[in-house]
């Protein structure tokens, strides 16, 4: 019953969104199931075992390191065509903060809720919004640029193309580097266009951010 109290307890303490929470329950079911001993298959163990897990990731280091883990940006897509938005994705892929880079791209994101949401849901979204779709309409080049480190890059950019192929337009997909992010923010642009300047300046110095 103590046990019980003390993973109530962790929960409460910790402002996570209710997905967020329940994308940390999935991810590390996945993850026992993988590992865990065939005894712990049982329902009873299972509960148990996934309880004792979130207790100590969430509580960890007086709640901190739990937060760190699921609220920390990891990775980052960025959507540009003339509204520039950016998601910063947590290490199980879902959207830990979304920011507008210009007045379209806030005027795109009044009213979405993105939080929480898998990375695809978003921008799902964000594409069938009545503000992208006008820009969409008048066939303006979509892109979609993924910054994240090797070890998510490949799946990030699977799901990024196909969402591009759903989107049409000439929606199309560019990996950077995750060392671009904190250059693009830097100047205040979305990895996308910080990434786009990089290119365009390899042809034409006199070219600035700005």
């Amino acid at each position: 019953m103590e046990l019980a109290n003390k993973i109530q307890d962790a929960f409460e303490y910790v402002t996570a969104d209710s997905v967020l929470k329940e994308s940390a329950r999935e991810f590390l079911a996945v993850q026992r199931r993988k590992k865990s001993p065939v005894f712990l298959h049982q329902p009873i163990y299972r509960i148990l075992a996934a309880a004792c897990m979130l207790f100590v990731l969430l509580c960890g280091a007086g709640g901190y390191a739990g937060y760190s883990w699921l609220f920390a940006p990891v990775s980052y897509i960025s959507i540009d065509v003339n509204p520039s938005v950016e998601l910063a994705l947590n290490r199980l892929d879902r959207v830990v903060s979304v920011s507008a880079y210009n007045k379209q791209g806030e005027e795109l994101l009044a009213g979405l809720s993105l939080r929480g949401k898998k990375y695809t849901t978003a921008i799902d979204l964000i594409a069938e919004s009545r503000i992208l779709r006008k820009y969409l309409a008048a066939d303006e080049e979509l892109v979609l640029t993924v910054a994240a480190d090797s070890s998510r890059e490949e799946a990030l950019k699977e799901g990024v193309e196909k969402s591009c192929r759903h989107i049409g337009h000439g929606s199309r997909s560019v990996s950077v580097d995750l060392d671009v992010v904190s250059q693009a923010h830097g100047h205040g642009l979305s990895v996308g266009k910080y990434s786009a300047w990089l290119q365009l300046s390899q042809y034409d110095d006199s070219v600035t951010v700005e």
